[in-house]
């Protein structure tokens, strides 16, 4: 079974059976380039495909036409949700306050509803009930994506890099293989927060990501880093989606110690990716040598635009 085959698999096998025959029945050659599978209570079963959005029919087409799409139920959202947290909402209490969980296969599936609060002033999201949508990310490993992003910014083996672009520009898949081609060659500390970039099973990942990296799964990425440098000693950091403040110090920390970083975010263009607080202020102590810019499209990691900093 191929790669794009194998995880669009593995978000079937979270649907309910008649979304996933629906799924099934959409053309093949179609059915390659699904990025997103999403369901919304009461309203037509949709899915992404190359930024553009479809309503799917019973019979497998993808159409713009709401009247003809499969309508989603209760019951099809409980047993996606169910089967997403393997029938053990305890067992994963942080993921559903974070709205988000990573399924087997390291698709993520994020989800919505009515959130419960804790009684205490911060008012933190201590559960979800009455969950209305949900979201189902196909994270396709796809060998080679990253060949040119690496060959243009990283080979020369001077200074990190940072990664921006829109939702579904491919940044995630991109940095899965540039876990591959560095961690052949250097020592990596993969920051998998969320398992996207490994796909972590009992320890083992499912995905290349090279032959010299060690996997920090579902640390939190403050302590992730901090962790990694003061026990792993890389060469490289491989982080994604960074903005926190608490990214900042640990980030500051892993440069001072001739750490390099390789990280992603998100932007719609070189001027709003400087604008980001964290990534200007890491630039300007100098984190990156290089920032790239993807654009969306049907292939993951399109380069919009290479910028030397």
């Amino acid at each position: 079974m191929s790669d794009e085959s194998s995880k669009l698999s593995y978000a079937l096998l979270i649907l309910s059976d008649r979304l996933c025959a629906a799924v099934n029945n959409i053309p093949k050659t179609e059915r390659a380039f699904i990025n997103e599978l999403r369901l919304r209570l009461g309203r037509g079963f949709s899915c992404t495909v190359s930024s553009k959005e479809y309503y799917i029919t019973a019979s497998g087409r993808l159409t713009y036409n709401y009247c003809d799409a499969l309508t989603v139920t209760d019951a099809d959202i409980k047993e996606t949700i169910d089967k997403a947290f393997e029938g053990s909402f305890y067992s994963f209490h942080k993921e559903l306050t974070q709205g988000y969980i990573t399924a087997p296969g390291g698709n993520r599936v994020g989800f919505c509803g009515t959130a419960v609060l804790t009684p205490d002033r911060a008012a933190r999201v201590e559960n979800v009930k009455h969950i209305s949508s949900v979201n189902i990310r196909i994270a396709r490993e796809v060998i080679g994506c990253g060949e040119e992003v690496y060959m243009k910014t990283l080979q020369s083996g001077t200074g990190g890099l940072i990664i921006g672009g829109p939702p579904s520009s491919g940044k995630t898949t991109v940095l899965r293989d540039l876990c591959r081609l560095c961690g052949d060659r250097e020592r990596v500390s993969v920051i998998d927060e969320r398992g996207e970039l490994s796909n972590s099973r009992n320890g083992i990942a499912m995905n290349d990501i090279g032959k010299k990296s060690d996997v920090f799964l579902s640390y939190g990425r403050y302590d992730a880093i901090m962790t990694a440098v003061r026990v792993m000693s890389p060469q490289i950091i491989i982080i994604d989606e960074i903005g926190a403040e608490d990214d900042l110090t640990a980030l500051r920390y892993a440069l001072c110690s001739g750490v390099k970083i390789i990280a992603a975010t998100h932007c719609n263009d070189i001027d709003d990716l400087k604008k980001r607080p964290v990534v200007s202020k890491l630039i300007k102590q100098g984190a990156f040598g290089h920032a790239v810019i993807l654009s969306s499209g049907v292939t993951p990691g399109r380069i919009n635009g290479i910028y030397s900093l």
